[in-house]
């Protein structure tokens, strides 16, 4: 059978029962999937002997109450567990998944993204944390659910809570008194922390912890303005790297006595020309290389970069998209680096006389016009 006919949205009852009596697997898997199947041809397809087919089945979203309450029913659980993950299982279907006998068709259930708060409410309380575990996880999870999951005797269970982008904010605060520091770092880390949540998290014992929380996308400026001032480089560099960081935030660590703070700073893409002239200057190479590398780089920036005693901040500043042909005229009679005038002699937006001075003044004095 034409493998193709069954896909079809469109393929009717009878045509949909007939593949599923076809020797090739995957056109009885097609049927199986298929939306239109109606509720007679998801109960055949349950009795297939091939995982392709039952599971399919059992997954439809079109599948039934009495679908799904059928494949409850099956010896294997896997069967079960397909029918406890399908996003259209009802409710009831839901509860009786969770009296199952086997904990990953519980767990299945618990993970169900169309759960609803009662369903959660129950699986919170299974005897098996992975079940636990997955209603916690559960988009889906209220408020109410994650308050009473967050004290759950599990830290596995605990953490989850407080990753879940859907907890509010008493949720992550309870979370941050947890004496586990897996947990606390998974508040700092939640993608819906506020800013109260984040400052809670900066002065949290864990250098990890306020690491995450200095780092987080949700970081306001207040937030990032205490952790600049943290004891432990690796919070400020953080803060230093954050996307939210301001000017007045990046100035304060330009200045950090870490050498990775101010690497940090001139990594961030809201680096301003101030910050970058203040880079420009720094003692440690790797700061001034950035920072004549850097995407903010100005005309200003790139003149003093050309100037610099390490010849691979020259040779940036050189190459950078920023060096304006006025640039590159004036670099062609004051550098003294080959790279930074071979790179003016080889570019040909300016004028072939500066090109020349670059050629004649550069000391390998090996490379020609045109080349």
């Amino acid at each position: 059978m034409d493998i193709e006919d069954v896909r079809n949205p469109n393929a009717i009852k009878d045509v949909l029962l007939k593949a599923l009596k076809d020797n090739d697997v995957y056109v009885r898997s097609a049927a199986a999937r298929n939306l239109n199947a109606s509720e007679d041809v998801l109960l055949k397809a349950l009795e297939d002997e091939e995982e392709l087919v039952w599971g399919a089945a059992a997954r439809n979203p079109s599948a039934t109450e009495d679908v799904l309450f059928k494949a409850l029913e099956d010896v294997d659980w896997q069967v079960r567990a397909a029918a406890a993950e399908n996003p259209s299982a009802s409710k009831d279907v839901l509860f009786k998944a969770l009296e199952d006998e086997d904990w990953w068709v519980r767990r299945a259930a618990a993970e169900n993204p169309s759960a609803p708060e009662d369903v959660l409410l129950k699986a919170i309380k299974d005897r098996t944390w992975q079940v636990r575990w997955a209603a916690a996880g559960n988009p889906n999870a209220t408020e109410n659910a994650l308050y009473k999951v967050i004290k759950d005797k599990d830290w596995n269970v605990r953490k989850t809570a407080a990753e879940n982008p859907s907890a509010p904010e008493d949720v992550l605060f309870k979370a941050l008194e947890d004496e586990d520091w897996r947990v606390r770092l998974a508040a700092a880390k939640n993608s819906s922390a506020s800013e109260a949540v984040l400052c809670k998290a900066l002065e949290d014992e864990k250098e990890w912890v306020r690491e995450v929380a200095a780092g987080n996308p949700n970081a306001t400026g207040d937030v990032l303005l205490k952790a600049i001032t943290d004891k432990a480089w690796r919070v400020r560099e953080a803060a230093a790297v954050n996307h939210n960081a301001t000017e007045i935030l990046l100035l304060k660590a330009i200045n950090d006595r870490s050498q990775h703070v101010r690497q940090a700073v001139v990594l961030n893409p809201n680096a301003t020309e101030v910050v970058l002239l203040k880079a420009i200057k720094d003692k440690i190479f790797d700061v001034r290389w950035a920072a004549a590398r850097h995407p903010n780089a100005t005309e200003a920036v790139l003149s003093k970069a050309i100037e610099d005693k390490d010849r691979r901040v020259c040779k940036a500043a050189a190459n950078h998209p920023n060096f304006t042909p006025e640039l590159a005229a004036k670099a062609a009679t004051t550098a003294t680096t080959h790279d930074v005038l071979q790179a003016v002699a080889r570019r040909e937006d300016v004028d072939e006389g500066v090109r020349v001075v670059a050629v004649l003044r550069d000391p390998g004095n090996y490379l020609g016009l045109g080349q």
